[in-house]
């Protein structure tokens, strides 16, 4: 059975990464980008299980925000001094209507310093004062484009 569930998560992850990059956002942000959006998509692939993501570290309050989602930190990448692009230390759920969370994104947040940036895009002001932050819209397709912060396609709540 576990290798069966491998083998299916393999192979949604190699068509995803074939398929998504178009289907994200109409915006390219030329082929380098998209070559590293497609990793990130890859080492992100176990995290539609959420359950995984609690396994490794990941944790929230279950805070809902209007046009983002369910936010899960993990408080060991926040603030270690790195920012790798295949290690986010948010990753972004649209809770659903029948239960469940789909994963939409993953963030990259910085506690302070300068001001960061990834995939040749400067990050945006944080959630808390000195902050920064970097929504990458890898799961969940984005009219306003893969790097804006505010995604209208999900957690429409009041």
């Amino acid at each position: 059975m576990k290798r069966s569930f491998l083998i299916m998560n393999l192979a949604i992850a190699f068509a995803l990464t074939f398929v998504l990059p178009t289907a994200v956002s109409a915006q390219s942000y030329g082929p380098d980008v998209s070559k590293q959006l497609a990793e990130v998509r890859q080492v992100t692939t176990k995290y539609h299980d959420i359950e995984s993501a609690f396994e490794d570290g990941y944790d929230t309050d279950y805070h809902v925000v209007p046009n983002m989602g369910i936010h899960l930190k993990n408080d060991d990448l926040v603030g270690n001094g790195i920012l790798d692009p295949l290690a986010p230390e948010v990753l972004v759920y649209d809770p659903k209507k029948n239960g469940g969370y789909k994963l939409v994104a993953v963030e990259y947040l910085s506690p302070g310093g300068e001001r960061p940036s990834l995939f040749g895009q400067e990050f945006d002001d944080g959630p808390f004062p000195g902050s920064y932050a970097l929504h990458a819209w890898v799961w969940q397709g984005n009219p306003d484009g893969v790097f804006s912060a505010f995604n209208p396609n999900v957690a429409n709540v009041e």
